[in-house]
């Protein structure tokens, strides 16, 4: 099994820092629950992939303040005739890493606008959370929009879930790869870091305190049941981020959703899978 490339599964957290953090645990947990708390919502930063560039040049690029956030991202945009689609990305991931599929989106006439989400590839901060990719959204919906459909993958996903939660609906969504639970990713976190079980409380604790909600309420599991978007679930069975249960879970929850199933293309490659765009595209242009 591959390992995990995002900063939540802290498999890539140098062993000298979690030795640092396990000694220091030892002698105060409030100062291991503060650096457990930055470590967690700190993303990776990538350089965008070759098959990207193409897109990074041809597409509108802008810099945008958000002021509730206090934070800046920069935006992607490609003009087109039709009905307008945001794409968000996921954790430790960018707005060009969804490049082939806003391509084909935007060659069958769709105003199609990513971005980098707060912490992420060209956008400022280094720290973020569920909370400050669904101001983005709202943001850009505001400034950019109205958006009639979202395409999100993993993370990104999840926060177009929790958008419409608290915002409004889209007529369409895509999620790719996307978690039916955020919560758990505390207690793996945790466990990876080699520390007691009882930080997985309290790093949720601390979250809870910044945003002012429960982390069980980012939980899309819980309350998509309540969102009529006519919705796409597209999932590989051998995703080794976001297992395939979590899709039979939204699936069950969502009441206008359907499950196209993947197989062999992970977590990242299904992206550009050109089988899987062909149905994603599909999906929105049919009424």
């Amino acid at each position: 099994m591959k390992k995990r490339n995002d900063l939540q599964s802290a498999e890539q957290i140098p062993k000298l820092l979690k030795l640092l953090i396990y000694t220091i645990s030892l002698a105060s947990s409030k100062t291991t629950t503060a650096l457990l708390g930055y470590i967690f919502s700190r993303p990776l930063r990538h350089k965008p992939h070759v098959r990207e560039k193409e897109f990074i040049s041809s597409s509108k690029k802008e810099t945008h303040f958000i002021p509730s956030i206090n934070k800046r991202i920069k935006t992607y945009e490609l003009k087109g005739p039709h009905k307008k689609v945001l794409i968000v990305h996921g954790w430790s991931g960018r707005g060009s890493q969804l490049s082939s599929i806003a391509t084909e989106c935007n060659k069958k006439g769709f105003y199609v606008v990513s971005f980098d989400a707060p912490a992420h590839g060209g956008s400022s901060s280094y720290t973020t959370n569920v909370p400050e990719f669904v101001e983005a959204i709202n943001f850009l919906n505001t400034t950019k929009g109205p958006f009639d459909y979202a395409i999100g993958h993993s993370f990104g996903g999840a926060s177009i879930f929790n958008y419409c939660r608290k915002h409004r609906e889209f007529k369409k969504i895509v999620v790719i790869g996307t978690q039916s639970k955020l919560s758990t990713y505390f207690k793996e976190f945790i466990k990876i870091m080699g520390l007691k079980e009882d930080y997985s409380k309290k790093i949720m604790t601390l979250f809870e305190k910044r945003v002012g909600e429960k982390i069980l309420d980012y939980d899309p599991e819980r309350f998509v049941r309540s969102i009529l978007s006519t919705t796409l679930i597209i999932h590989c069975s051998d995703d080794n981020y976001v297992n395939f249960s979590s899709a039979v879970a939204l699936r069950k929850e969502l009441k206008n959703s359907e499950l196209y199933k993947t197989t062999g293309l992970g977590h990242r490659k299904i992206l550009g899978d050109k089988k899987t765009i062909d149905r994603l595209v599909e999906f929105l242009i049919k009424n």
